[in-house]
């Protein structure tokens, strides 16, 4: 069934077919952030992202006891492989020594060979002051991702992400990595690792640079699109909201910078839209938040609402509406697509359902017009950052409750593991459903 015709036939807002029916979470949670014989961490783990098969899974942690020798007082980045059991340090230096100042958040390649993150720490000769690194673990290298013109390390990097092939990344940087940056403001890159190139893909029509900082880039499955999202006034024609917004953008600058956060006939938002936004392979299908009440189904009472986009047939809808007139009141960001998307996660602090608990990690199929909880125990312990799988199996999260999972005393943020209860094997829709 396409997507279009879901909506055509069943209902015109995906929130009226979860009358048809809502799953509970199926299946045992599974904590991320543990040491190889599985003792818990000594200290906060977040910010999880997860392989294409849900294999691999890795997180920041400040944690002393997951590997031996972690002596460097610092935030390091760990891989899990829930296959094997193992979870091992991955943000070392070149030569295989500790960190000697703190990394951040990672983001891993759909075979798990290849991660990306930034950190403090001078991992190779040369280094600046903080730099995106690219790990490949098959190759047992550490190379620098942000560039210079003329070759050298950038002095600032953030926030980089990888596709799943592996081959392109994108990041945010304040240096002039490009000759034709003069704007003093942090910008979206993406490095081509197989072409050796990188371009800026934070600038508006005819190359205009943007007026303002951009940041929190995603890249696509397949590497072919980039989102962002930025305070500047002048990437699109019609930007008078005076609020961030978030923007979609070609990798290779094949297609103009289109706006993403806007309702049916590209009216804008006139509330900022959330930083966190999402889309699945080639950007057909994308998801934000905001409390606009410019946006279609707007409450006042919500603190934000979540809503699909589909800009090839107009479409904006929103998604997270209580079922049965339960209470709307809530927040409900921090989306994320697999690879076709079929099913988009969020996390929430509403009640989208009878019986589901008052917040947590809720899945959608947008085929079938089903949702369901992940994460137990609400949100009573802050859930964040909810990551699917490409292949939709699996989700990842943070979170500090102890109620994911038996026996968890450590009194702090951890990573979790959940199967996606509505998975189902299915083809890859490359084309959004269409």
């Amino acid at each position: 069934m396409s997507y279009r015709f879901f909506l055509a036939t069943r209902c015109r807002l995906l929130v009226c077919a979860l009358l048809s029916g809502a799953a509970g979470a199926s299946g045992a949670i599974e904590r991320i952030s543990v040491a190889t014989g599985g003792g818990e961490a000594n200290s906060q783990s977040r910010y999880p992202a997860i392989s294409a098969d849900g294999r691999y899974v890795t997180f920041l942690s400040d944690a002393t006891n997951l590997v031996a020798g972690d002596t460097n007082a610092a935030a390091d980045v760990f891989l899990r492989d829930r296959l094997l059991g193992t979870t091992t340090r991955i943000s070392n230096k070149a030569d295989g020594s500790q960190a000697d100042a703190g990394s951040l958040a990672a983001s891993i390649s759909g075979s798990g060979a290849r991660v990306v993150f930034t950190s403090y720490a001078k991992l190779v000769p040369g280094a600046g002051f903080l730099n995106c690194y690219l790990r490949d673990l098959a190759a047992n290298t550490v190379q620098i991702v942000d560039r210079m013109p003329d070759g050298s390390p950038g002095v600032t990097c953030a926030s980089p992400v990888i596709d799943v092939a592996g081959s392109r990344i994108a990041y945010v940087s304040s240096d002039a990595l490009v000759a034709a940056d003069t704007n003093g403001r942090p910008d979206v890159y993406v490095r081509d690792l197989a072409a050796g190139t990188q371009r800026r893909v934070s600038i508006g029509p005819g190359g205009a640079e943007a007026n303002l900082g951009s940041s929190d880039p995603r890249i696509s499955g397949d590497g072919s699109r980039v989102l962002f999202a930025s305070t500047a006034s002048n990437l699109v024609a019609g930007d008078t909201n005076a609020k961030p917004d978030v923007f979609l953008a070609a990798s290779d600058a094949s297609l103009p910078l289109t706006r993403v956060d806007v309702g049916a006939g590209n009216v804008q938002a006139n509330d900022g839209a959330s930083y966190a936004a999402a889309f699945n392979a080639n950007g057909s299908l994308l998801a934000f938040s905001s409390k606009a009440d410019t946006l279609p189904d707007w409450s006042e009472f919500a603190e934000s609402t979540l809503y699909l986009r589909i800009p090839g047939s107009d479409a904006t809808i929103a998604l997270s509406i209580p079922d049965g007139g339960l209470p709307r009141e809530g927040f409900n960001e921090e989306p994320d697509f697999d690879y076709s998307g079929r099913w988009l996660v969020f996390a929430s602090t509403d009640r989208l359902y009878a019986g589901a608990e008052p917040g947590g990690v809720y899945v959608i199929d947008l085929v079938r017009g089903l949702v369901a909880q992940v994460s137990v125990g609400g949100n009573s312990g802050n859930v964040h950052q909810p990551r699917l799988s490409a292949d939709g199996t699996g989700v990842v999260w943070y979170s500090y409750s102890n109620q994911q999972v038996p026996n968890d005393t450590n009194g702090t943020w951890d990573v979790f593991y959940g199967d996606n209860p509505l998975w189902e094997e299915t083809p890859i829709f490359a084309d959004g459903f269409e």
